[in-house]
């Protein structure tokens, strides 16, 4: 496929990002927290969460490979479902919506520089570059109570998460991803070695965002979701949005009990 998998480039991606999130001001502001090598010129890294920063609530990622736009698009797409139902759950929210553009633009998994940035969040055996070290800073300022990295797979036809943390979270995750997709069990086609167990890979201490978080005192579980990239994208970003939702009631069910 020429072009990016989104069909629409970063520069226009952001443009309409910006437009939809500025319905939310002034409870909700789009920040620069960084920027990303790109070409033929740098771009931001942005940021949208409360206009005053709060914690413990549900934080979102998308964008590391670009050749899985349904998680870009999901939160471009909903950004008014998610926004609107966590201002009227009281759930503190903060999305990353594309944390490589580069790779946004070329359909490509790495850097500008050939570098995986979902790696090296905990170690730096990796080459990740500057772009992990910015998102880092900034993402433990936040202190969510559940963090939702959105990924895709190219060789998978199921769907599965990465799990730290809240076991029963991640079932329900997987329970409300199985209206639209079947769940993986067993092993992945593309890395036998990788064993699926009921829709999740528990504990996989590989140095990314969801490891990272996994590791955070007040982060109470931590996800990246995998739908099949083989499959129709509204069926991709369905699940991606039923998990955005679960992860919401929960944060909001946890926060009401603390009441």
């Amino acid at each position: 496929m020429a072009g990016p998998a989104s069909g629409m480039l970063f520069k226009d991606y952001l443009g309409a990002f910006r437009r939809s999130a500025r319905r939310w001001e002034p409870a909700y502001r789009l920040t620069r927290v960084g920027t990303a090598r790109s070409a033929p010129r740098a771009a931001p890294l942005v940021r949208l969460a409360n206009a005053r920063p709060r914690k413990s609530g549900l934080m979102l990622l998308s964008g590391f490979h670009g050749e899985e736009p349904a998680g870009p698009l999901t939160l471009l797409t909903f950004l008014h479902h998610i926004v609107g139902r966590a201002t009227d759950l009281g759930v503190p929210l903060c999305i990353y919506p594309v944390v490589n553009p580069y790779g946004f633009d070329t359909m490509k998994r790495t850097t500008v520089a050939g570098e995986y940035t979902n790696a090296g969040f905990i170690h730096d055996e990796d080459p990740t570059g500057p772009e992990v070290a910015q998102l880092r800073a900034d993402m433990v300022k936040f202190a969510p109570q559940v963090f939702l990295d959105l990924h895709e797979d190219d060789n998978e036809q199921r769907t599965y998460l990465y799990a730290f943390g809240d076991e029963k979270l991640g079932a329900r995750l997987v329970e409300r991803a199985s209206h639209f997709i079947t769940p993986a069990h067993g092993s992945l086609s593309h890395t036998p070695s990788m064993k699926v167990v009921h829709g999740q890979i528990r504990d996989y201490h590989d140095g990314s965002s969801e490891d990272f978080m996994g590791h955070q005192p007040t982060t109470l579980a931590s996800f990246a979701s995998e739908t099949p990239t083989k499959l129709e994208l509204r069926l991709r970003m369905s699940v991606h949005l039923a998990m955005i939702d679960a992860c919401l009631d929960e944060v909001a069910a946890r926060r009401a009990r603390r009441r």
